[in-house]
């Protein structure tokens, strides 16, 4: 029988011990060659990601384009600010605070706010209720016929 002094015989325990202990600790496996730090360093990103489209979108750049060509002699500034509280509300994951601000974007275009011509408050309207999806907010139309 062969004596093994404890110098040996910790580094090649370690060699076979510390490979299976980290994987289990570590979801993902850390390949060869690769420290810690240069992980770090290749996982952090180097841009902030654009958000995805949304109907929102879509909504203020038919807003901010078609609508004031169409329509220049009105002020379409204030509903786009009440898109961007829309969207703030949505980022947020407050939405019961989106709902809301639909509700006051929708009441503005009834009441044909800040000037609004009954052209380009119903022709708004009918484009808002095209895009908006009912299930996120579950508003029902005067008139649309659908049931709550």
């Amino acid at each position: 029988m062969v004596t093994v002094s404890r110098r040996v015989l910790l580094p090649l325990l370690a060699l076979i011990l510390v490979p299976d202990v980290f994987s289990v600790l570590t979801p993902n496996p850390i390949q060869a060659g690769e420290t810690p730090s240069f992980l770090l360093a290749t996982v952090a990103p180097t841009e902030r990601l654009s958000p995805p489209v949304t109907w929102l979108d879509d909504l203020e750049q038919r807003l901010t384009t078609y609508f004031t060509k169409k329509y220049p002699a009105y002020d379409f500034s204030p509903y786009a600010q009440e898109l961007d509280r829309i969207r703030g509300a949505a980022n947020l994951g407050n939405q019961w605070g989106a709902k809301r601000e639909m509700g006051v974007f929708l009441t503005m275009l009834a009441n044909h706010a800040y000037g609004l011509g009954d052209d380009a408050a119903e022709e708004l309207a009918v484009l808002s209720q095209r895009i908006m999806p009912d299930e996120e907010f579950g508003i029902v139309y005067p008139g649309s016929g659908r049931e709550p």
